[in-house]
């Protein structure tokens, strides 16, 4: 290995061996260049002259970028460094900002580029990488690392997150491109609700036998085509996986009604009856108006309408359990 000013026209930037995370240039790092230089130095690797990146690739686009002819870097010879040794060096060179994905295409490119079968990648590289070797976990990176560009490139512009990916990376291909395109780039979903709407989504389209392009056909019809709330994506999922609660809210509705409660009053049941309550609100202005508005509930507890409305709640939720 030597240092050397390589010319920027000698270096090849279509060769992506060696290239790990996103292809999206950063503002950031360019910016940093043109105001202190290029601090950290890239390594290359010389192939007839011409210059493989081995690390450094965003840092040696960002120069490319701002005109600069030369770039101070670490070289190595063609046959002086093997593959293996060069992925060494980008796990070295990124292991404190690696990511999950990041750690996944590593892996992969350890078992194309160096030819390692499943035991040794395993017990040999996971550990390496700073993950617990077994067969779960490689089966789990692997799965990351195949993904489709799209999926990663949505990760590593922060519109999903890494535990978006990983239910993603459990589905078959077709089906997670559409799911993320029309239902997680759309809707701010945390890992709970993106893993149940996920599963009510597949479960339709079994129950069905429809595929999941014409569900979120079905599903955008009613809520839209754009960005939308997740309780109202939830609530349509929920509706088409379990149309018994649809019947359950319009009893719950006249049921309601048949209390005539005070306007300033109003009775809630929990989102998809998840729960065995109702919930009262009520808006007061005096004591004497929460006097009046308790002694009319009062009323309403003693001639039977208030568990009817509690049974209608616990039916909804065995219906949105169990249908």
């Amino acid at each position: 290995m030597k240092l050397d000013n390589i010319p920027i026209s000698k270096i090849d930037f279509d060769d992506d061996t060696y290239l790990l995370g996103s292809r999206i240039d950063s503002p950031l790092l360019l910016n940093s260049i043109k105001e202190i230089g290029l601090i950290n130095p890239p390594i290359l690797r010389d192939k007839n002259h011409v210059y493989q990146i081995i690390s450094g690739y965003k840092r040696l686009k960002a120069c490319k970028e701002l005109g600069i002819e030369e770039v101070f870097s670490r070289v190595y010879k063609s046959g002086e460094i093997s593959n293996e040794e060069c992925l060494k060096i980008v796990f070295y060179e990124n292991q404190e900002r690696l990511s999950d994905m990041e750690r996944a295409e590593l892996l992969l490119k350890f078992k194309r580029l160096c030819g390692l079968e499943q035991n040794e990648l395993t017990q040999r590289v996971l550990p390496f990488l700073g993950i617990v070797p077994s067969r779960k976990n490689f089966e789990k990176y692997k799965r990351l690392a195949e993904l489709e560009r799209e999926i990663k490139d949505a990760f590593y512009s922060q519109k999903i997150s890494i535990e978006q990916v990983i239910i993603l990376s459990e589905m078959p291909s077709p089906i997670r491109i559409e799911i993320l395109n029309r239902v997680l780039l759309k809707s701010k979903m945390n890992t709970n609700e993106t893993r149940e709407v996920v599963r009510e989504i597949i479960d339709i389209t079994a129950r069905d036998k429809r595929d999941v392009k014409e569900i979120i056909d079905e599903i955008e019809i009613k809520i839209g085509q754009r960005d939308v709330k997740t309780d109202l994506l939830r609530r349509e999922v929920k509706l088409m996986r379990y149309p018994m609660l649809a019947r359950v809210e319009e009893e719950f509705k006249g049921c309601l009604k048949s209390l005539n409660l005070p306007k300033d009053v109003t009775v809630h049941h929990p989102p998809f009856f998840e729960g065995n309550y109702i919930e009262f609100r009520m808006k007061i202005e005096s004591a004497q108006r929460l006097s009046e508005i308790l002694s009319y509930l009062a009323s309403v507890l003693h001639n039977g309408l208030l568990n009817k409305l509690l049974g209608i709640v616990k039916e909804g939720r065995q219906r949105g359990n169990f249908t």
